[in-house]
């Protein structure tokens, strides 16, 4: 298997995980993620080709790569009567009075 050559930003890197910034930060510092390339000053890099590797062999210890799962709904839709509702939940809005005692 062939891969390109270059680096990968720590974005890239949090994108393509579907990770946070500090979870990748931490995996690094438990030394269960890849070293890092210095780039410039205050910037790091990660190759992409031990990247795809540790990719690949991670992808391998957990038995092939993940199915994608698509859109996950939370809860299920409304019914067609709710979302078509002619007043608002609770009738007409209620006339406000005073605050309190004082303000009469």
């Amino acid at each position: 298997m062939e891969f390109s050559t270059g680096y990968l930003t720590v974005a890239q890197v949090c994108a393509i995980l579907t990770i946070d910034r500090s979870t990748l930060y931490r995996m690094r510092k438990d030394g269960e993620f890849i070293e890092a390339v210095d780039i410039t000053g205050g910037r790091i890099g990660f190759p992409i080709p031990e990247f795809s590797a540790w990719k690949l062999k991670r992808e391998q210890a957990r038995g092939g790569p993940r199915r994608q799962r698509g859109l996950i709904r939370c809860r299920p839709p409304l019914p067609a009567w709710k979302l078509q509702s002619e007043e608002p939940r609770g009738g007409p809005p209620k006339p406000r009075g005073p605050a309190s005692p004082r303000e009469v």
